[in-house]
C-alpha cells in the first residue's frame, strides 16, 4: 500500500501545490499591473459578447485562450487573489503530467527527478503570483507531451483528438504557435513524402490538422475584423520593429510606444536613455501611431523588414541577444542587469549546456530516437527559432522547459542502448505490468 502511494504522482508532488499556494498568497500584489490588466480587459469583453472592439480600432494583442479561462471568475466577481491561486494548480498539474509522460519511457527515479526539477524551477515560481499565461501554458505543454506519448502507445483516436485540441488551445493562448503549426505541418508532410516509414508522420499530421481546426473560429473572427486571412494578432509588428533596431546599445528588447524606457526598474542614465530612444525612434513611431491598430501592425512590419534588409548583421546580433535574454535575462537596452544576474547565469548555463549535450546525443542517435520525442522536439525547436525573431525574455523559454526536461530524461534513460526501439503496439496495460517503460525485453529496450 505504501509503495503504491509513493508511486502516485498526485501524492508525491502534493506538497508543492501547498507551497505554490503559499507563494501566491505571500507575493500577490493588491492591484492588477502589466499584462494582467489586458487579460482581464479581454475577459470583460468576452462577457459582453465580443473580444476585440470593432474596426478600425481593433485590439488583437493576444489570443483568447487565457481570457476564456478567466471569464467565469470575472463574471462571478471572484477576487483576483483566488483567480491567481489557479496558477498554483496549473504548475502542480504540469509537474504531475511531466512525471506521467516520462514514466512511459524511463524509470520512476528519473521521472521523479525531472519532475522535481520542474517543480523547483525558479522562473516558474516567480510568475505564480501574477495573472500571466506562463503557468497555464506550462500545464498545457506538459499535458501535450503526455498525450502525444499516449498517441504512439495506444491506437485509440481519442488521444489524437485530445492532443490536437490541447495543441490548438496552446496556439490560442500563445499565438506565435499559429506559425509553429504551419511550419511543423509542412515539415511532416515533406517527411511523409520522402521517408519510407510514413506511419511515423501520419499521427503528427493528424494532431496538427486538429489543432488548426481548433483555432479556425478565432481565425474566422480575425478575418471578419481585418479582411486578412490567417491573422493571429496585431502585436507582432511592433515586436519585430524593436528586434530590427539598427542602433548601438539597443538589443531588440521591446519598448513602450511613448519611449519612456520605464519597463525595467534599474536603468543606465535613464534620462539619457530616453533622449536616445526618442532621437532614434520618435519620428518613425509617431508617424505610425497616427494610423489605426491594424495599419500600425502592417507599418511596423514594413519598417522592420526595411531595417533587416539594410542592417542584416545587426538583426542577427539582436537575434543572438534574444536568446541570451531567454536564457540569462540580459542584455537590455540602456539598462543595468538586476541583482539576480548570478542566479540567471547559473540556471541559463545549465539549460544551455544540457541542451547542447542533448543535441549532440540526439543527432548521433537520430535513427533510434522514438517518434513522440522527435515530434515534441520539432514543435519546440520551431517555437524557439520563431521566438528568437521577436522580442523575447525568459518567459518565452520557460513554457517549453517541460519538453526540455522530458527530452533530457529520455536521453538519460535510453540513449545508452544502441538498439533502442519503439513499439507503437504496446498498450497502457502492458506498461503498467512492466512497472516502468524501458525495461529490457528479449535483450532490447522497448516501451
Amino acid at each position: 500500500m505504501m509503495k503504491k502511494l509513493t508511486r502516485n504522482p498526485w501524492f508525491i508532488f502534493l506538497p508543492f501545490l501547498f507551497f505554490y499556494v503559499y507563494l501566491v498568497i505571500l507575493n500577490k500584489w493588491p492591484t492588477l499591473y502589466g499584462d494582467e490588466i489586458r487579460y482581464v480587459d479581454f475577459a470583460h469583453n468576452l462577457i459582453h459578447g465580443y473580444y476585440s472592439p470593432s474596426p478600425p480600432h481593433i485590439n488583437l494583442w493576444n489570443g483568447p485562450g487565457y481570457p476564456l479561462i478567466l471569464v467565469p471568475f470575472i463574471a462571478l466577481h471572484v477576487p483576483v487573489l483566488y483567480v491567481t491561486l489557479l496558477n498554483a494548480v496549473y504548475l502542480y498539474l504540469a509537474v504531475v503530467f511531466l512525471y506521467k509522460a516520462l514514466l512511459l519511457i524511463t524509470s520512476h527515479k528519473i521521472a521523479v527527478i525531472a519532475a522535481l526539477l520542474l517543480a523547483l524551477y525558479p522562473n516558474d515560481q516567480a510568475v505564480l503570483p501574477i495573472l500571466y499565461t506562463e503557468a497555464f501554458t506550462s500545464l498545457l505543454v506538459s499535458l501535450l507531451t503526455y498525450l502525444i506519448m499516449l498517441v504512439y502507445i495506444n491506437e485509440k483516436p481519442k488521444y489524437i483528438i485530445l492532443a490536437g485540441f490541447v495543441l490548438g488551445y496552446i496556439t490560442l493562448t500563445k499565438i506565435i504557435f499559429g506559425y509553429v503549426l504551419v511550419i511543423c505541418l509542412a515539415a511532416c508532410l515533406i517527411m511523409l513524402l520522402i521517408k519510407k516509414s510514413r506511419g511515423e508522420y501520419l499521427k503528427p499530421i493528424k494532431i496538427l490538422l486538429i489543432a488548426l481546426v481548433v483555432t479556425l473560429p478565432y481565425l474566422v473572427y480575425t478575418y471578419s475584423l481585418t479582411g486578412k486571412a490567417f491573422y493571429w494578432g496585431d502585436s507582432g509588428g511592433m515586436s519585430l520593429y524593436w528586434m530590427s533596431t539598427p542602433y548601438d546599445h539597443e538589443y531588440g528588447d521591446w519598448k513602450v510606444p511613448n519611449l519612456t524606457n520605464n519597463q525595467y526598474p534599474i536603468l543606465f542614465k535613464s534620462s539619457e536613455a530616453v533622449d536616445l530612444l526618442k532621437k532614434n525612434h520618435a519620428k518613425e513611431i509617431g508617424a505610425i501611431l497616427k494610423h489605426n491598430e491594424f495599419e500600425q501592425d502592417v507599418l511596423f512590419k514594413q519598417k522592420a523588414i526595411d531595417n533587416i534588409k539594410q542592417h542584416p548583421f545587426k538583426f542577427l546580433k539582436n537575434y543572438y541577444y534574444n536568446f541570451s535574454r531567454m536564457l540569462f535575462n540580459f542584455p537590455y537596452s540602456y539598462s543595468y542587469q538586476d541583482g539576480a544576474i548570478v542566479e540567471n547565469i547559473v540556471i541559463g548555463s545549465l539549460i544551455l549546456w544540457a541542451s547542447v549535450a542533448g543535441i549532440v546525443l540526439t543527432w548521433l542517435n537520430r535513427r533510434s530516437i522514438i517518434p513522440p520525442v522527435k515530434f515534441m522536439l520539432l514543435i519546440t525547436m520551431v517555437y524557439l527559432a520563431l521566438s528568437g525573431a521577436l522580442s523575447s525574455y525568459p518567459r518565452q523559454l520557460d513554457v517549453v522547459v517541460p519538453v526540455l526536461l522530458f527530452w533530457m530524461g529520455y536521453l538519460i534513460a535510453n540513449i545508452k542502448s544502441a538498439n533502442l526501439k519503439f513499439s507503437a503496439q504496446k498498450t497502457l496495460a502492458d506498461i503498467d505490468l512492466m512497472e516502468m517503460a524501458g525495461v529490457e525485453v528479449n535483450g532490447e529496450n522497448t516501451i
